[in-house]
């Protein structure tokens, strides 16, 4: 009798008792919740360091940012807490649905949203961003979709070809807002996981090059994303003499040197030289008021929500919970790493928010929705295992399985 391979998304059985807490709780739960607690309140604290007095000048309220963030950070822990007790399996039904839902936003803004900066990315005066929610539901559909196609997936025509439509669904019209960084996210998160799910070599080359012809072709069609790449490569030939928005940025982290000047006085964010110091430029913040030691207990904090993000991947029961866990950790991850990448120069400045500290209440709150479907698949793990070692005890009971004069055959 053979074997065959496990994939990486089925499940493993852990030793008895190494997830588990207590009834109802796992290990793996707690340490994802706490850290979040400790994150989004971070935010909640570097964005009232970044804007009380710009809030007091312009709206008369010190707290007028924070109130709108802790608001979008209330609502989203109360669907968080619902998607936790919720069983992730039952959210398959709706993936389609909410597929076709975020799609036609995303073309409806381009007819009727608000227009910022040359760019039609929101309704609602700025405060619902169609590209943040279609993030966890990409995520919803590709790990309800990838695991039907099972050996098909490595085909072109039945394979590659398909799932390279539904992601142009997606990104075309985040790409013609525009909002490119948020559309490479977006393409980042679905290439991991169609890998994943068993691409092959050939299907991961094309891939590449497809992508690398995309990037080439936004940025002759989009003059700002042009800017910024050639604001990039001058930084990289004189990182002393950087100008411009990631000059200023460098300038605000050295000044923190190793414990920072302290919450509310930052300078170059008080003399309003770091654009938009409370979102895209957030981590420039935690730089100058914090200092090295924040920087690194703030990368430290997310890289390992992260690793727990992976390994409730790992443990998931099924294909399905596997590939969910393992999206919201990469759309995670790679949210970070854009977002510190482009702000210390190590990749183009992309505008991409840090992940639970900028401001943004639709991007809070949709990275809280992820944050609720992975619980979800830690919460099924241990439950599972919980049920394992339940019966691993009856099992072991005197006389069990003799009820009612049974002979025990």
């Amino acid at each position: 009798m053979t074997t065959a391979r496990r994939r990486w998304y089925e499940p493993s059985i852990p030793r008895s008792g190494s997830l588990a807490l207590r009834p109802g709780i796992t290990f793996l739960e707690l340490g994802l919740l706490i850290l979040l607690a400790v994150l989004v309140l971070s935010g909640l604290l570097l964005i009232y360091s970044a804007t009380y007095y710009l809030a007091r000048q312009v709206f008369g309220d010190p707290f007028y940012f924070v109130r709108r963030q802790a608001g979008a950070a209330l609502a989203g822990a109360l669907v968080l807490l619902g998607l936790w007790r919720m069983d992730y399996r039952r959210l398959q039904r709706f993936s389609i649905p909410l597929m076709l839902l975020g799609v036609a936003s995303l073309i409806a803004v381009l007819a009727v949203g608000e227009e910022r900066l040359g760019a039609r990315r929101a309704f609602s005066g700025g405060s619902f961003q169609p590209s943040e929610f279609v993030k966890p539901i990409i995520i919803l559909y590709l790990a309800t979709w990838l695991p039907t196609k099972g050996e098909r997936l490595r085909e072109f025509s039945r394979g590659f070809l398909p799932f390279l439509m539904v992601l142009g669904t997606v990104v075309i019209p985040i790409f013609l807002q525009p909002d490119l960084g948020t559309g490479l996210l977006i393409g980042t998160i679905a290439a991991g996981m169609f890998m994943a799910s068993g691409a092959t070599w050939v299907q991961v080359l094309l891939g590449l090059v497809l992508g690398a012809g995309a990037f080439g072709a936004l940025m002759q069609v989009y003059p700002h994303a042009m800017a910024r790449l050639l604001d990039y490569l001058e930084a990289l030939k004189d990182p002393e003499g950087a100008q411009g928005h990631l000059g200023v940025v460098w300038a605000a982290i050295r000044s923190g040197g190793l414990f920072g000047r302290g919450p509310g006085a930052s300078l170059y964010v008080l003399s309003g030289q770091v654009p938009l110091p409370h979102s895209d430029s957030a981590f420039a913040v935690v730089g100058e008021a914090f200092g090295f030691v924040g920087v690194i207990g703030l990368i430290g904090l997310l890289s390992l929500w992260v690793f727990l993000g992976f390994r409730t991947a790992r443990h998931a029961r099924d294909a399905f919970g596997g590939l969910l866990a393992l999206g919201v950790a990469l759309w995670i991850a790679w949210q970070g790493l854009i977002n510190l990448g482009g702000l210390t120069g190590v990749i183009p400045f992309s505008g991409i928010p840090f992940p639970f500290i900028s401001y943004g209440g639709s991007a809070l709150f949709s990275e809280l929705i992820g944050a609720g479907l992975l619980l979800s698949v830690a919460r099924r793990r241990g439950d599972e295992d919980l049920d394992r070692r339940g019966r691993d005890r009856r099992a072991h009971l005197p006389g069990a399985g003799r009820r009612g004069g049974a002979s025990g055959l």
